[in-house]
């Protein structure tokens, strides 16, 4: 019996020990096929791009920042060209980009910047202050046609001290650096300027975050993460920006996904939107003096009392509620109230008897016949304003032809000087670029007349420029103050425009896309911004592996 059990024993261990052999086999076979399926198997696809698609309602007239207009525009550019200096997107703070310090006069006349270093143009082209004196010459040159140039007017020179060091002289001017992150003045490759000339803005040439990789007119401009950006690489990989006029149609978009980030959303949308899970809104500070063009130099509008009656003629407040929910501020100085040097001299209110009054004064008692145009897409809610008006004019007698144009066309009829033009009124927006009052009345201006300036009311005010230009000149804020508020009386009472109100600011996102925001100028804020990949691959474990080739064996 003993023997027996001994033989048992002796055979179980035998039976273990081919177990275990085969045991140890298995996972040997495992490894060789986890193994295998790692040699043989293709390697594995790069995860997808992180890409952001912004929508906005015009498309940029030109990729030339000297060029260009429009301040949505201008921000799409500001992510491949850099200005010299740049405003927070929320405090309106002053912060140093390709100038990394400054030295200002007591005077305010010089203006020292040092640059930074080892900073190179998308072509290669070393950025330095030859670059920065090639930018500001062409800016101000008069057979650029940049309709920026007035309001870089004060410099009178740009030397380059040291290859990193910059001089800028002006006549004084108190805010002149916050001028310098207003979108002309975009610092260009000089090399790829020389070698292009009037294409250059087919192959943009800038230092910034993002490279224009093509543009297909009518159908998007498409930006690529600079690899070798000074300031590192972005986190999104691709840009791309799509023209959409109608917001509807761009809120559409943005529903089914096909859109991250969209411009101008309509007042009457918002509850829509705060209820979708998958959006979120971005409020921007309203700082653009949206307002009526009146060109002084035709017909009618030659005699201040008809530009009165039509500032008269229009009810703001009801527009406000019906079309903005009362999100917009009435416009009570063409400054905005966020902005240095702001006064209230108005706003002017609805008075229907007294623009009649006033037409009859001026000798229109049956009114006149006039043309508004605008951008179309590019002023939220344009096409119903355009009615507004052209309906509140009726009622005074002044019949109204509405003309909406694609905005390059817009922009090209508006920069006409004033013995070619043929405008009358025109619908559309001032941005408060500067916070400061010297740019939002710079416009004013007979220096701004256009092509030099961007908007075609050949207004002409001796005193007016007199007081503007002194203004510019004075270093005590509380006598700057005092200058503005003259100038700002003069303006409001001789009605170049029919000043109507500063447009409310909203957008709207996917969650997808995190830190988007936009500044007080409406330029898009991307500085360091994300986005999540759709989709995706997934990486396997190894255990995960050993699970699959376990299970093709069985």
């Amino acid at each position: 019996m003993p023997e027996t059990v001994g033989g048992e024993n002796i055979l179980a261990k035998f039976k273990d020990k081919t177990r275990l052999r085969y045991v140890a086999l298995g996972v040997v076979v495992i490894l060789v096929v986890v193994v295998a399926y790692f040699v043989t198997r293709p390697p594995p696809p790069p995860p997808p791009p992180k890409v952001l698609t912004i929508s906005m309602g015009m498309e940029p007239p030109t990729l030339d920042p000297q060029l260009c207009t429009g301040m949505p525009n201008l921000g799409i550019l500001r992510l491949v060209t850099e200005t010299l200096v740049d405003m927070h997107y929320e405090t309106g703070e002053l912060l140093p980009v390709l100038a990394e310090k400054w030295d200002e006069s007591p005077d305010a006349t010089t203006w020292t910047l040092y640059l930074k270093k080892g900073v190179k143009f998308h072509d290669g082209t070393p950025f330095n202050a030859t670059a920065v004196k090639f930018t500001l010459d062409r800016l101000l040159d008069p057979k650029t046609k940049a309709p920026a140039m007035s309001a870089f007017a004060m410099i009178k020179s740009v030397e380059v001290k040291e290859t990193y060091t910059a001089v800028i002289k002006t006549e004084p001017n108190a805010p002149f650096m916050r001028l310098l992150q207003y979108g002309p003045s975009c610092i260009v490759s000089p090399s790829q300027v020389k070698k292009l000339g009037v294409d250059f803005h087919k192959q943009l040439a800038g230092t910034g975050p993002y490279k224009l990789a093509e543009h297909v007119r009518g159908s998007h401009i498409k930006l690529v993460a600079n690899d070798e950006y000074w300031g590192g690489r972005p986190k999104i990989d691709i840009i791309y920006v799509r023209p959409i006029p109608e917001a509807g149609a761009r809120l559409m978009a943005l529903e089914a996904g096909e859109v991250d980030f969209v411009y101008h959303v309509p007042p009457a949308d918002i509850p829509r939107l705060e209820k979708n899970p998958d959006l979120y809104l971005v409020h921007g500070m309203p700082t653009r003096a949206m307002h009526l063009t009146l060109n002084t130099k035709w017909g009618p509008l030659r005699d201040k009392r008809v530009r009165q009656a039509l500032n008269y003629a229009v009810d703001k407040v009801a527009i406000n509620e019906r079309l903005f929910k009362g999100k917009a501020d009435i416009m009570d100085c063409p400054t905005n109230k966020r902005s240095f040097g702001y006064y209230k001299a108005g706003p002017y209110p609805y008075d229907p008897a007294k623009a009649k009054q006033l037409l009859k004064e001026a000798g229109y008692p049956e009114g006149f016949e006039a043309t508004l145009r605008y951008g179309k897409g590019r002023w939220l809610l344009a096409d119903e304003i355009a009615e507004a008006i052209q309906s509140y004019f009726a009622a005074i007698g002044v019949k109204i032809k509405i003309e909406p144009l694609e905005w390059a066309t817009m922009r090209a009829k508006e920069n006409l000087p004033l013995e070619k033009t043929d405008a009358q009124m025109s619908y559309g927006g001032l941005g408060g670029v500067t916070l400061d009052a010297d740019r939002s009345l710079n416009e004013f201006t007979k220096a701004a007349w256009p092509p030099y300036g961007l908007e075609p009311m050949y207004y002409e005010n001796t005193r007016f420029d007199e007081l503007h230009e002194k203004a510019r000149y004075t270093i005590d804020p509380e006598k700057r103050k005092a200058l503005y508020k003259e100038a700002i009386e003069i303006v409001w009472d001789d009605a170049p425009w029919v000043f109507l109100w500063f447009e409310p600011v909203t957008y709207a996102a996917r969650k997808r896309a995190q830190g988007v925001y936009v500044r007080h100028d409406e330029t898009i804020w991307l500085k360091g911004a994300t986005v999540e990949v759709k989709g995706g691959s997934r990486t396997l474990s190894l255990l995960q592996l050993i699970a699959i080739a376990t299970r093709d064996l069985n």
